[in-house]
């Protein structure tokens, strides 16, 4: 048992089971010790006493006692995979006595017995977690100290291999998370009948981790780490601790059944202690957490954390082209994956501004000569070509012939002009006026300037470029938000959804209210039409999920203020693509669950008054049999001129 603590201790195991990383406490809940049995199984004491030491029947027990003397069972619970898979007798031992003899892994899976299937919703588990002491005991602390004194947290099996299992190393299955002591066993469906692991939806075998998930549904839409196999290098040498923590967190949020509040906790301290080296590496680190945080509606501290990342850019001068060249290595990988990252901080800045009141845009004040960043499929090759300018991209219009630059180029464009929405929002209504117009230019000519390569976001495989999807969401977003407070469209009615929409404040027009209505309708069906593209949402930016509700906030507005009962059908089902994608992404992200439910409010009302409505104004005008004719045959008057008949109802 010595020898398996001390051979446990030397571990290279990730920054969250690092001493350094666990060096205060988060909170004064009461602490909980989880004792490791030889079986990978955990007992659990504190204060309450309410948890049960885990049964027999899912620990194999140790083959030696603490003097070293040998010990039998007469029966064993759980046999080894390979003593199971040839259905021969086993003894339970750490290291059983067959497998010694036939030189094989021993290694031991969780019993099934008792199973009452999978647990159906995800439970939002906070713990602070301290080192393993010399003992083979962490200590835990924190929100889930209620839920820790009655859960077993089932950890690797006595016949684990260490040494191979827990660094990281190229395939993600041999990367648990890097709370890999708080780690899952790994299940029984897990395993072929032969004792080998099933491959898992990423393509590896063993279960799912927080790394796999990261690359599998995240990384694609902000690709500025380095690419999977260099990262988990990087990661093995333990060069970036607060990067891993990072993606472990954001990755931790695809699985329900990985604790992402411990590596939010983890994450929190180090930052709290300062205890991280200020380098291009902590900058992901804070770019990633605060997205995570915000898309888990830790809205406050999201922006906490990217201001943190926007002053450390500055600090270090990300933001100049000799960044990458200076600490590149002469690795053009390297070089690319520092020029995505300060390109990532502005546009990442630019859509949290729009959707967190507490960031601001600082990032586009920022004068920079970084290079822009090249496809995605050059970047994942290593085959990286000679970067091109800011000044090319602008200069490009006038040349000869049509010249293409990167989808992340189009995204950073597509975040500029946003930063114009911006500068127009905060001016003075009478010096607005050509301003409006001019900036509405910009939002035309981005999307006609594409070129035919990049019309389309979905390629001949089926395959959508998620850069380019989010440089239409921006753009359609920022189309919205310069023409809403200058429509037909009243926030009356939707104030109730105050979450990743701007407050409502009406503007004069610059053109008609119509014009202004127009386009944001228009906007608001291309946001329709990037989510019924083919694929699953959740493999698009946490971001989205805020754009589809200024889509429902104008869905919502148009059907309270300008569209009659009973003509109202499409603008309904719009209604109900907005509700849908949000509820999909409520799964995933918290945020979404709470807006969903203000969605779902405001329209839940608005359906009650048009029924409501639809009954008095019937009733109200049967009288007059002229209106009556107007609505019935619908064409001797423009809806205008009765339209006024149903607002005030609408508002009532």
């Amino acid at each position: 048992m010595a020898s398996h603590a001390s051979s446990a201790s030397s571990l290279p195991v990730s920054a969250a089971t690092d001493p350094a990383f666990w060096t205060q406490d988060f909170s004064d809940t009461a602490s909980f010790a989880v004792h490791l049995s030889p079986g990978g199984s955990s007992t659990t004491h504190g204060s309450t006493h309410s948890s049960s030491p885990t049964p027999p029947a899912q620990t194999p027990k140790s083959d030696t006692t603490q003097n070293g003397t040998a010990t039998q069972r007469a029966s064993v619970a759980v046999a080894c995979v390979p003593c199971r898979s040839r259905h021969l007798k086993c003894d339970g031992g750490v290291r059983c006595s067959r497998c010694k003899a036939d030189g094989v892994d021993c290694t031991y899976i969780k019993s099934r017995r008792g199973w009452k299937g999978k647990r159906k919703n995800k439970t939002e588990n906070g713990v602070n977690g301290s080192a393993p002491g010399p003992d083979n005991t962490v200590i835990l602390q924190g929100s889930l100290s209620n839920s820790l004194s009655t859960t077993a947290i089932t950890l690797p099996s006595p016949g684990y291999d260490y040494g191979s299992e827990l660094a990281l190393v190229d395939q993600l299955s041999s990367a648990p998370n890097s709370l890999s002591l708080l780690a899952s066993a790994t299940p029984t469906g897990q395993f072929n009948l032969n004792g080998t692991q099933r491959v898992n939806q990423f393509g590896t075998s063993g279960p799912p981790n927080a790394i796999g998930a990261f690359f599998h549904y995240f990384y694609g839409s902000h690709p500025f780490c380095l690419p999977q196999q260099r990262l988990i290098e990087l990661f093995k040498d333990r060069r970036a601790p607060l990067l891993e923590l990072a993606v472990q967190y954001v990755g931790s949020s695809f699985i329900p059944s990985l604790p992402t509040e411990i590596y939010k906790d983890a994450l929190n301290q180090t930052i709290s202690s300062q205890a991280y080296p200020k380098d291009g590496y902590t900058v992901q680190a804070l770019l990633l957490f605060s997205i995570g945080l915000h898309a888990n509606n830790d809205v406050p501290r999201a922006a906490q954390i990217f201001i943190l990342a926007q002053n450390l850019t500055v600090e270090i001068g990300l933001h100049r082209s000799d960044f990458a060249i200076i600490h590149g290595r002469n690795d053009r990988v390297l070089e690319e994956s520092w020029r995505r990252t300060w390109w990532s901080m502005y546009t990442v800045n630019g859509m949290m501004a729009a959707v967190n009141p507490g960031v601001q845009f600082r990032l586009k004040d920022i004068a920079t000569d970084v290079g822009l960043p090249c496809e995605n499929e050059e970047y994942f090759s290593g085959q990286i070509p000679y970067s091109r300018t800011l000044q090319e991209y602008d200069d490009s219009a006038f040349a000869l012939s049509e010249i293409q630059f990167s989808s992340f180029t189009y995204l950073i464009d597509a975040i500029r002009i946003l930063g114009k929405v911006f500068e127009v929002s905060r001016l003075d209504s009478t010096f607005e006026y050509h301003i409006v117009d001019v900036v509405d230019q910009y939002l035309l000519n981005w999307r006609l300037g594409l070129p035919r390569s990049k019309s389309e976001i979905i390629d001949n495989h089926g395959v959508i470029d998620e850069l380019l999807f989010q440089a239409h969401m921006v753009n359609s977003g920022s189309t919205i938000m310069l023409h809403r407070p200058r429509s037909s469209l009243g926030f009356g009615r939707v104030e109730n959804v105050n979450i990743c929409v701007q407050p409502g404040q009406v503007l004069l027009p610059t053109q008609t209210r119509e014009i202004h209505t127009s386009k944001c309708l228009i906007s608001a069906e291309n946001i329709s039409s990037l989510i019924k593209l083919p694929g699953s949402l959740i493999h698009h930016t946490p971001f989205f999920t805020c754009v589809v509700v200024m889509a429902s906030v104008v869905h919502l507005s148009y059907w309270s203020f300008l569209v009659p009962d009973g003509q109202d059908d499409v603008i309904k089902q719009s209604i109900r693509l907005d509700v849908g994608t949000l509820q999909q992404y409520s799964h995933t992200w918290p945020i979404a669950n709470v807006v969903l439910g203000q969605v779902r409010g405001v329209a839940h009302a608005l359906f009650n008054s048009k029924k409501a409505m639809s009954i008095h104004l019937w009733s109200s005008i049967a009288q007059d049999d002229v209106i009556r004719g107007v609505i019935e045959e619908g064409g001797a008057e423009p809806l205008e001129n009765y339209s006024q008949l149903l607002t005030p109802m609408l508002k009532s």
